[in-house]
C-alpha cells in the first residue's frame, strides 16, 4: 500500500520537467465563448455600481471621473483590478444599461508580478483593446436560462 505512492514518485523524478516558455511565443487558445477583457461604455454608465455589489472577488472598485456625463449624475465609473478578476461575466449581467462589456481579448500581458499594472482605471477601460476581439458577453449576447420542466403531480 505505501510502495504505490513511493513508485509513483520516483516515476515523476525520472521524467523531463514540462515548462511553458514566457513569453508565449504560441498564440493564446481563444474562442468565440471565451471571456476576457471589459470594455466599459462612459455614455451608458449611470453610476448605479450594480457591477460593483455583483462582484464576487471585489475586483470592481468606483471612480469618480470630472467631465460630462449627463447619464451619470454621481460621475463615478466602474475600475477593474484584473488580479483579482475570476471574468464570471456577473458585472456585465448586473448592469442594467449595458454599459459593461465582456471580449475575448486575452491579456497575456497582466502575467507581472507588479500588481499596480493589473489595475484598469474606467479611462483604460473604455479604450477598446488593440488586435482581434469580438464581445462576447453583454445583454444583447445573453440569453436567460430555460426555464425548469413542469412538476409532475
Amino acid at each position: 500500500m505505501v510502495l504505490k505512492p513511493i513508485a509513483l514518485g520516483i516515476k515523476y523524478l525520472l521524467r523531463k520537467p514540462y515548462t511553458r516558455m514566457f513569453p508565449i511565443k504560441t498564440r493564446e487558445y481563444v474562442t468565440r465563448q471565451t471571456r476576457a477583457r471589459h470594455i466599459l461604455y462612459m455614455d451608458r454608465c449611470v453610476g448605479c455600481r450594480a457591477c460593483q455589489l455583483a462582484c464576487p472577488a471585489d475586483a470592481i472598485k468606483m471612480y469618480r471621473i470630472e467631465g460630462d456625463y449627463p447619464k451619470n449624475r454621481p460621475k463615478i465609473f466602474p475600475g477593474i483590478d484584473y488580479s483579482r478578476c475570476t471574468y464570471c461575466g456577473l458585472c456585465v449581467e448586473a448592469c442594467p444599461v449595458n454599459a459593461l462589456v465582456m471580449t475575448n481579448y486575452t491579456m497575456q500581458h497582466l502575467i507581472t508580478e507588479d500588481k499596480s499594472t493589473t489595475l484598469y482605471t474606467p479611462e483604460m477601460l473604455a479604450k477598446p483593446p488593440e488586435g482581434e476581439y469580438v464581445i462576447t458577453l453583454s445583454k444583447d449576447t445573453w440569453t436567460p436560462p430555460p426555464p425548469p420542466p413542469p412538476r409532475k403531480k
